[in-house]
């Protein structure tokens, strides 16, 4: 993120003051930020960072709450998986036909990559906050159980 804004900032500083952009500066800059954007995302689910409707789960019960979290978990695990094989399709598709960046003669799939690498990162992160939950799960269980007795 660091060194696409100080690309564009030189970019700006060479258009503006000395009339000699950087011809490739902003389309690198636009292909870094998909690639940070796919990879940033599996870090936001670890963390637990994107933005989320909350008002639902307030209504429910703490057991109906984590049977909703692993729901929505079990949802992603699905999106991530169809995600990636299509956008894998895709990149396959792209660089079967040779496709190429305008300014810097890249090859396109690079840029696309970013999608299915984005994506098996984010089924990573959700499976193990599957598997937390889940395990969260189990040791609630256990603790109701030893109570009963």
């Amino acid at each position: 993120m660091a060194f696409a804004s100080l690309l564009l900032f030189v970019n700006v500083v060479l258009r503006y003051w000395f009339l000699a952009p950087i011809s490739w500066a902003e389309e690198l800059t636009l292909y870094m930020m998909a690639w940070i954007v796919f990879v940033g995302s599996s870090v936001a689910i670890r963390t637990r960072g994107h933005i989320a409707i909350d008002l639902f789960p307030l209504a429910l019960s703490p057991a109906g709450r984590h049977r909703l979290a692993i729901f929505i978990a079990l949802v992603m695990l699905v999106f991530f998986a169809v995600f990636f094989y299509y956008s894998g399709q895709h990149t396959l598709r792209v660089r079967s036909i040779g496709q190429v960046t305008p300014v810097m003669q890249a090859p396109m799939w690079l840029a696309y990559l970013a999608m299915p690498a984005g994506s098996a990162l984010m089924f990573v992160r959700t499976c193990q906050l599957t598997v937390r939950l889940l395990r969260e799960s189990t040791k609630d269980e256990k603790f109701a159980m030893d109570l009963q007795d």
